[in-house]
């Protein structure tokens, strides 16, 4: 985002104008019928000159009570949360989410990433925004997939956030690059480092739904592959992320599938209990894949979202250490164990 600096001071620009005319976009225009739900197409300029893309979904008549800031996975963007996204704003809460630079209606070389830091400084313009147009009013990250990453390294160093949500989080990943790809990463990266790699996901390890499948084959915006610096950055930001997990200090909230099949459900579990943040939520679904937004147990998984940004919301605990760790793809949200 463009920034101005005056002394001390410093506010952001939205880019308002109409969006131009790229292949990119024109392919959105014809699929959009797909993407059910679709929010407000927006732009922001981000300080190297990038023009970054993200939707808004917002009610002009009524302030929201809270608000969410989508980040979406290595292969999507924005607009896979549509119907999510949607569902909160008819609850009262305004949600935004960025495409990452490089996707979705983004600028950048598709799939590519110069460095981590380029990331984590995009995510803070975005904030900005969103505190300047949201003032007074909870922010709440939900990073979906490989955005776990950079969402928990946001909500460890950087305020002003009231919680941070991990949906299906690409924390410990059981599809990986093959070891000869992870060769060509260490070498390219130095050598040839907008050489592409196939991202190793294929459309059935984010659902088993047919409509959601048929969806994601046809999406024209979905990356099929990364460059070997988009790697090596992801693993770079992988390691800043172990050290924001140990400082994480607000409210955490994980939803994750028992049958995702791209992430180590278990070892996931292992990891959010290793946490020593006074105030977190686990919640898995027994029939639920990766991408929970697509998923049989997209209701269950609505509710407990909402009703954990209510409480969040309407009684934050400053001095309790709450942790909520159960397994039901039936009831919704329910502390069932509070440590004092």
């Amino acid at each position: 985002m463009m920034t101005f600096t005056s002394g001390q001071r410093q506010r952001t620009k939205r880019v308002d104008r109409a969006m131009p005319s790229s292949p990119a976009i024109r392919a959105l225009a014809s699929h959009s019928s797909g993407f059910r739900k679709k929010g407000e197409s927006c732009f922001i300029q981000a300080s190297d000159g990038t023009e970054l893309h993200y939707l808004r979904w917002t009610n002009l008549s009524l302030a929201p009570w809270a608000v969410v800031i989508f980040l979406h996975g290595i292969a999507s963007h924005a607009g896979w949360f549509g119907e999510t996204a949607a569902h909160l704003q008819e609850r009262g809460v305004a949600v935004y989410a960025p495409d990452r630079r490089g996707s979705g209606l983004s600028g950048g070389r598709r799939g590519h990433l110069a460095r981590y830091d380029r990331a984590i400084d995009d995510l803070d313009a975005m904030v900005s925004l969103v505190v300047a147009e949201q003032p007074d009013t909870p922010i709440f990250l939900a990073a979906s997939s490989w955005a776990a990453k950079l969402g928990l390294v946001q909500a460890g160093r950087r305020p002003p956030l009231a919680g941070l949500m991990l949906l299906g989080p690409g924390l410990l990943p059981r599809v990986n690059l093959s070891p000869a790809r992870r060769v060509q990463v260490i070498a390219g990266h130095l050598v040839a480092p907008t050489a592409r790699i196939a991202i190793p996901l294929t459309p059935e390890q984010y659902t088993t739904d047919p409509y959601y499948l048929d969806l994601i084959r046809k999406d024209p915006l979905r990356i099929l592959s990364a460059t070997t610096q988009f790697f090596w950055e992801t693993a770079r930001l992988d390691r800043l992320r172990l050290c924001a997990s140990a400082q994480l200090k607000i409210p955490l909230l994980v939803l994750q599938g028992e049958a995702d099949a791209m992430m180590d459900v278990p070892r996931t579990r292992r990891w959010f209990s290793s946490l020593d943040t006074e105030d977190k939520t686990y919640r898995s679904y027994s029939d639920a894949g990766h991408t929970l937004d697509f998923g049989p147990t997209r209701a269950g998984y609505l509710a407990d979202m909402l009703a954990w940004l209510t409480t969040r919301v309407a009684s934050p605990a400053p001095g309790g250490r709450r942790i909520v760790l159960f397994s039901s793809a039936r009831s919704n949200l329910k502390d069932v164990a509070c440590l004092r």
